[in-house]
């Protein structure tokens, strides 16, 4: 038994134990790995294996069991974890393209060691015939297929047939490190080894653990920074360009745009719900330095005794928007799900309102590429509130960002609107004003 254990590469039987544990639990990828001592203490190259394989299985694993199920006859692996070895076994010949001989042959010593020595000839004469016809299957494997049905539809639906796919596609890319700097974005883009990309994001090309990157904990001001997709740096930015000082962030953990507006010179409030997320926010606050007062309560319910210039709201949704950076995500989104969603925005828009000062600014965002979370939530306030108008955004206001903007003043950002700097999350984000 020791021996076939050495057979086995670590991040190849570690990232089994993580994929069976991401698949039947509820709890985020992230979450699982980072929480996981056996992954955490892989040497660099392994981890980074080890990632590959997971977030591969995630992002194509509906054509991923699309392969499985013209491999096998129907009934033949029962068990869950059966299914992840060979899922591994697919991902690797077909998308990371490893060596098909390490790939086939662990994948076997792993169904020996964690099934069983009679089914290891069943994972050698699968994964085989996937490789004999490796070319021809990949032409039959469309991107459509690792997603939900519903979901496809629903893009179809609301932004035709082209744009659909385009989404589709743009999620099956590998994402970026986008990097939010508080000082000069030019100076910082050299400590940190990116690309300048968008006002004072930095990407870096290679994700890589944060805490490792230069700067991380500085008590020097110039050189503090946070990780922030470019796209969520716009409702923020939106801010720092305006008037408005006192301004609440809800659901504001794990902070980035707290940090945005503090950084900025801004007077702000972050109120959240969820505690563990807010023990986040204050790591952050502390390790950035930030002069920030910190709620931890129900948006829905809260009622401060003070008035404010402006809310940012970047409220809890399906985070479709968001798929290339957190694929598990798919596995626990319904139709069911969307509609909890829509409540609990709908309820922090109308209570957000009545926060503000006359003339006070709503910045209400999603990262949700569904028309529902998004421009139907505003046209469902607009439509019941006749003091509630759309401030527009203008394009000198967003230079990144300007094809994005639609007729009616919004942004709908779609996650190939930077693909020449290789993408980004996708967005709704909307300024709404308060009037008499």
């Amino acid at each position: 038994m020791t021996l076939q254990k050495n057979l086995i590469s670590p991040a190849r039987k570690i990232s089994l134990e993580l994929l069976n544990d991401i698949l039947k639990s509820n709890k985020p990828f992230e979450q699982i790995i980072s929480s996981s001592d056996k992954f955490n203490n892989l040497e660099i190259k392994n981890k980074k294996f080890c990632r590959l394989i997971i977030t591969t299985v995630l992002r194509k694993f509906g054509q991923i069991d699309f392969v499985l199920n013209k491999f096998t006859k129907k009934g033949s692996i029962k068990q869950n974890i059966f299914k992840n070895i060979i899922r591994i076994g697919i991902a690797e010949i077909l998308f990371i393209k490893s060596a098909k001989y390490a790939a086939i042959n662990e994948a076997v010593e792993l169904t020996k060691l964690k099934v069983s020595k009679n089914l290891s000839k069943l994972t050698n004469g699968v994964l085989r015939n996937i490789d004999r016809e490796n070319e021809e299957l990949i032409i039959q494997l469309s991107d459509e297929l690792n997603y939900p049905s519903w979901l496809v539809q629903d893009w179809r639906d609301s932004w035709g047939e082209k744009h659909a796919k385009e989404i589709c596609k743009w999620f099956q890319m590998e994402p970026f490190l986008d990097i939010s700097v508080a000082g000069d974005p030019v100076i910082m883009e050299g400590i940190l080894k990116g690309k300048l990309i968008s006002g004072k994001t930095i990407r870096k090309q290679e994700k890589t653990n944060p805490t490792q990157l230069p700067y991380f904990n500085s008590k020097d001001e110039r050189y503090h920074w946070w990780v922030q997709d470019v796209a969520a740096t716009i409702p923020g930015e939106l801010l720092i360009k305006s008037d408005q000082k006192k301004i609440v962030d809800l659901c504001s953990a794990p902070g980035g745009k707290a940090a945005q507006l503090a950084k900025a010179g801004k007077n702000v409030t972050s109120v959240d719900i969820n505690e563990n997320r807010i023990n986040k926010l204050v790591e952050n606050v502390k390790r950035l330095n930030l002069d920030i007062k910190i709620v931890n309560a129900d948006g829905t319910s809260w009622n401060p005794k003070e008035k404010f210039d402006a809310v940012l709201l970047d409220a809890p949704c399906s985070a479709t928007g968001t798929l290339r950076r957190h694929p598990d995500i798919i596995k626990n989104r319904s139709k069911d799900s969307l509609k909890n969603y829509l409540s609990i925005q709908s309820m922090l828009i109308r209570q957000s309102l009545t926060w503000l000062e006359k003339d006070g600014i709503l910045i209400y965002s999603v990262c949700s590429l569904q028309k529902d979370e998004g421009e139907g939530q505003i046209k469902s306030i607009l439509k019941s509130k006749s003091n509630i108008k759309i401030s527009p955004i203008l394009p000198k206001e967003v230079p990144s960002f300007q094809q994005a903007i639609t007729k009616d003043g919004w942004l709908r950002i779609f996650p190939n609107c930077l693909a020449s700097d290789g993408g980004n999350d996708g967005f709704f984000i909307c300024r709404l004003k308060k009037t008499n």
